[in-house]
């Protein structure tokens, strides 16, 4: 089970919990169906995928009383800007995504060579490539700001949503619409939560998902949850790139808002993806031409 970490919260994507389905609209299931079956093709597809990350990370404490004059002490707020290599794979068991991150630049500044690090250790592998990737990950975690710790920022995350073992733990509705697209609202249902807190505690997720209407590709998610202690937000545009010939996220926008009144929000933008048939756990190898 994959395990996401705030400094003081605990995100996990839990398995199906016991109990009924929740129930859906009839006129839901034809676009319903339609994008739960592009989900399922898009995860075979989007697999050892790599991109170029830039990353903005903005951090505002909440304010700090009050001065001798009655006004407000505007606490001293945070920013940094990453580049990374981003990898995203899917699990030996298909089960979740795995994301990868190697920063190598930090405010402008080099902290190592550029080469693909990611890549290399999976395209050439090794008996020691595991634990490489994870150095090279929790290394890069240490350069972000915030109280919070976000590791629940996979541009991709809020597709889990639509994958079989969670769709039935969600309700659906049909929202706005255009002349070629329609936002699919979600809210979960189940006890169990798709994420929780530390203390075990459900963070019911909802939000939409824009998606076009004839095919059921999806163009734009939103993903929110909260509790009283955080509220947590993730929005992520796709654009499609010839490239990698699919559509792949452009933008993800974040903002965690805790209980105190601190903020911290990101932007992350993606570009120069490349493909690489990236397995986990056997030997790997750059797609052959053909």
């Amino acid at each position: 089970m994959r395990v996401w970490r705030f400094s003081t919260i605990l995100l996990v994507l839990a398995a199906a919990a016991a109990g009924a389905a929740a129930p859906q609209a009839p006129d839901v299931d034809p676009l319903l169906d339609r994008v739960s079956d592009y989900v399922a093709a898009y995860e075979r597809t989007f697999v050892g995928v790599v991109a170029e990350e830039t990353y903005r990370q903005e951090m505002k404490p909440p304010r700090a009383g009050t001065d001798a004059r009655g006004f407000p002490i505007e606490s001293r707020s945070q920013r940094r800007d990453l580049k990374s290599d981003v990898l995203l794979v899917r699990a030996p068991a298909g089960d979740r995504w795995m994301q990868f991150r190697d920063v190598y630049e930090v405010d402008g500044k080099a902290v190592r060579d550029r080469p693909e690090r990611l890549a290399k250790l999976f395209l050439e592998p090794s008996a020691d490539a595991r634990r490489q990737v994870d150095e090279i990950t929790a290394a890069s975690a240490r350069y972000n700001i915030g109280s919070v710790n976000r590791n629940i920022n996979l541009p991709v995350l809020a597709l889990t949503i639509l994958e079989p073992e969670n769709r039935a733990w969600f309700t659906f509705r049909l929202g706005r619409k255009s002349a070629t697209t329609t936002e699919l609202e979600y809210r979960e249902e189940r006890s169990g939560t798709l994420i929780r807190t530390s203390g075990d505690q459900p963070m019911p997720a909802h939000g939409h998902v824009t998606v076009e209407t004839a095919t059921g590709r999806i163009l734009a998610t939103k993903l929110a949850a909260d509790d009283a202690s955080l509220r947590a937000q993730i929005d992520v545009t796709y654009a499609s790139d010839p490239s990698v010939d699919i559509l792949v996220p452009r933008e993800m926008r974040e903002k965690y808002t805790t209980k105190d009144g601190s903020t911290t929000e990101g932007r992350a933008t993606y570009a120069n993806f490349r493909r690489y048939q990236v397995k986990v756990e056997e030997k790997i190898g750059r797609e052959p031409k053909r």
